[in-house]
């Protein structure tokens, strides 16, 4: 009774576990502006994040390069020069507080315009001549869908978390042998592996960006590859603990039984004796 019980516990507890641990990976890689800004390259890697960004900035400047008539200056030639800065270090570093803003405004945390100032835009330009432009605003909407996911997401996790806490620490107590307590935690831990796969990768790479066809939502499947080596060495870690206490447990019921016939001789003497 008191297995059926603590495996029980265990099983509510990968679970509830797996929501929490793999809640709290999608908060850090497609809902915090904070992480967004330390990865503007990667979200600015994103043709038509970085097409939209050199437009905005190209319709905005143009007019204020066309100072000679006889050598007039496209948009096309500005937006291909902005382009070519933004795709580079110094250019995603300029933008790095503006892709923050943009990601901020996309999950509904900020309801700021997203812009971009003159002193961000004369080194992606490369001409004194834009010092004088307005401030460029573009065009990033809220995503309700997105907006709400991180509305949950922020109560589940801590919650989550908590109960899962709970749920291990019963299952602790209710246990009745160290094998099948090690064997609980190796199958928690796998299944937590899994989960925090699917869900820490899968959801913010293919599903969110289902909710709208705006540019800026292309940001999200960056966010989660930029990610991806760190998920990766968690899982694995996950992974390596899980089938060590599988091992472990294994290793334990074997001594059990090794030992188990010669406790039962013992106890058979005595009780002849």
């Amino acid at each position: 009774m008191r297995r059926s019980l603590a495996g029980l516990l265990f099983g509510l507890a990968a679970i509830v576990g797996s929501l929490a641990v793999s809640g709290f990976w999608m908060q850090y890689t497609a809902f915090s502006p904070d992480h967004t800004k330390s990865a503007a390259h990667a979200v600015l890697a994103d043709n038509d994040i970085k097409a939209a960004v050199a437009k905005g900035i190209a319709e905005a400047t143009t007019p204020l390069l066309n100072t000679d008539p006889a050598h007039p200056v496209s948009a096309n030639e500005v937006q291909a020069i902005v382009l070519a800065g933004v795709g580079t270090t110094q250019g995603s570093n300029l933008l790095a507080q503006v892709v923050a803003d943009a990601h901020a405004r996309l999950i509904g945390a900020s309801n700021k315009p997203v812009q971009i100032t003159a002193a961000e835009i004369v080194p992606l330009v490369g001409n004194e001549l834009a010092a004088t432009v307005p401030t460029v605003t573009l065009d990033v909407p809220k995503v309700t869908a997105l907006s709400a996911i991180r509305q949950v997401l922020k109560w589940l996790v801590p919650i989550a978390g908590g109960v899962a806490i709970l749920l291990i620490l019963l299952g602790f107590a209710a246990h009745p042998e160290r094998a099948e307590l090690l064997r609980s935690l190796g199958f928690l831990l796998l299944g937590m592996a899994l989960l925090l796969a699917i869900i820490g990768y899968v959801v913010p790479a293919l599903v969110l960006p289902l909710f709208s066809k705006d540019v800026w939502v292309g940001a999200l499947p960056r966010l989660a590859r930029n990610s991806l080596p760190l998920l990766i060495g968690l899982v694995f870690v996950m992974i390596g603990i899980g089938l060590g206490c599988l091992a472990a447990a294994g290793a334990t019921r074997r001594r059990d039984r090794w030992s188990q016939p010669i406790r039962t001789r013992y106890n058979d003497q005595r009780s002849w004796s």
